[in-house]
């Protein structure tokens, strides 16, 4: 399926133009015609466009219809507001259309921001075919202004440059840094959230980011001994990620326990408390492996002189790049179930939060869930639903959070977003029992008649209990605080 996203214009005939030979070039290179136009329209654009007919009859010659176009008006400045929606627009688009689509996208219309901000999309996603109507090259096959046909428009729509060239430069490797910036960040907050007093962010962060410059660095220097260097920096975060974990569930924060232990010690001190509280599916081999493997890595690649033959460049370089996988499954998996463990230990009693309980320089870490989501999807699957119903509940859901979001930060600006993913929402500060409220209507009212659960505590794991309790509530919909006592 060929799909085309183009921004509107409010000359109708550059509009036209540039359908017209997008459609030729899809016949070219897809051997199919556009199938789906995706128009990202301005308030001005779109109303201009509406109010003419001369280009809709145009396009209907050569057998684009009316009925293929999917429009959105967006208007898109620098505002970060602006950005999130053009992001979750396009978002949608990718992730709504069928696994077989080709997408092309179009840069002659818009203003220059908004060519600026899907050239940029198009990079980012790694979509190949852009193109542009080129102007100089159309001026020398026609003089004439207005609905042109295809055989002049044609030649005249060129592929524009392509951008991922820009990481050759130098061999910099841009794009690749900045999204690892981006990876990062993601797990640095996780780190954090182990345990915020005992955890070192900045530590664990600045030395994950000098790591991976050590490892472009070789890159470009192409010096296999840098590899080593790089390999040997990042563990020091996974032992400290280790470390951490040791602390939290094992050692009571006694760091001179942990000072005299190997890395290597100390994984298997954590596999050893999985392996007695992991669940019947919990696949232990793989663990086990994974460990065994990454501290191999580790060891092999930090204990060598200082010339690496290619294969040693290629272990050290994979000990950086496996080291991500490596704290994704530690902060994901493996925390949960040393949590869930430690809780079954050590039993605590729920307390509900009362406003007696509140003191003046209490933060608490409020936990927003949507309520029965999955059943919707199950009924919206059994009803063998089409899938723009799909695609609304997901819009409306994602719209709602985003309003919640920018709710928090304009009246609570010390608040901090921790977290939002799908109908998912953690945040941290200090909010008033009416506010929370006022975002369960704000989800109500933009879902259309959707609810949402709210719990909130001192702690990540009183915020999840809080979150549990709300839900249990009946018709839900319901704002609980917890302490453990």
């Amino acid at each position: 399926m060929a799909v085309l996203i183009i921004l509107g214009n409010v000359n109708q005939f550059t509009f036209a133009n540039s359908i017209l030979a997008a459609s030729c070039k899809a016949q070219e290179i897809f051997s199919e015609p556009l199938n789906i136009i995706f128009v990202i329209h301005s308030e001005e654009s779109q109303a201009r466009l509406s109010n003419q007919t001369d280009w809709v009859e145009h396009l209907q010659e050569y057998g684009i219809s009316r009925d293929l176009f999917a429009e959105r008006i967006i208007e898109i400045s620098s505002k970060e507001e602006s950005i999130k929606k053009f992001v979750s627009y396009i978002e949608m688009i990718i992730k709504g259309s069928s696994e077989n689509s080709h997408f092309m996208i179009d840069l002659t219309n818009g203003t220059t921001l908004q060519k600026n901000i899907l050239s940029v999309a198009a990079y980012i996603l790694d979509l190949q075919y852009v193109y542009v109507i080129d102007i100089i090259e159309l001026s020398k096959r026609t003089k004439d202004r207005g609905l042109l046909n295809a055989d002049i428009l044609v030649p005249s729509y060129i592929p524009a440059p392509d951008s991922t060239k820009l990481d050759s430069i130098a061999y910099l490797d841009l794009s690749e840094m900045f999204r690892y910036k981006r990876i990062v960040e993601k797990h640095t907050q996780k780190y954090a959230a182990i345990d915020p007093t005992l955890s070192d962010s900045k530590f664990f962060q600045d030395n994950l980011l000098h790591s991976l410059d050590l490892k472009f660095s070789g890159d470009r220097k192409r010096d296999n001994a840098i590899y080593r260097i790089a390999a040997s920096s990042i563990s020091a975060s996974i032992e400290d990620l280790i470390s951490l974990l040791l602390m939290k569930f094992v050692f009571s924060s006694q760091y001179e326990k942990l000072d005299r232990r190997t890395l290597g010690q100390k994984l298997d001190m954590v596999y050893s408390h999985v392996e007695n509280s992991a669940p019947p599916d919990f696949d232990l081999e793989f663990f086990k492996k994974f460990n065994d493997f990454i501290k191999y890595l580790r060891n092999s690649t930090t204990h060598k002189g200082r010339l690496l033959t290619d294969l040693e460049r290629f272990k050290a370089e994979l000990s950086v790049k496996l080291s991500f996988p490596f704290i994704e499954l530690y902060t994901d998996i493996v925390f949960p179930l040393l949590s869930l463990n430690s809780e079954i230990q050590k039993p605590k009693q729920i307390k509900l939060i009362s406003s007696n309980d509140i003191k003046l320089d209490d933060i608490f870490y409020y936990g927003l869930d949507g309520d029965d989501t999955g059943f919707i999807l199950e009924e919206l699957f059994v009803a063998n639903s089409d899938q723009e119903k799909f695609k609304q509940l997901s819009q409306s859901v994602k719209n709602a959070i985003s309003e919640i979001i920018k709710f928090i930060r304009e009246k609570y600006k010390k608040s901090t977003i921790i977290f939002d993913a799908g109908d998912d929402l953690l945040f941290r500060g200090k909010v008033s029992e009416e506010d929370l409220k006022s975002m369960q209507e704000i989800y109500y009212e933009t879902t259309s008649g959707l609810t949402c659960s709210i719990g909130y505590g001192r702690s990540f794991q009183e915020v999840y209990l809080a979150l549990k309790l709300a839900k249990t509530q009946p018709g839900k919909n319901a704002v609980v605080g917890i302490q453990l006592v």
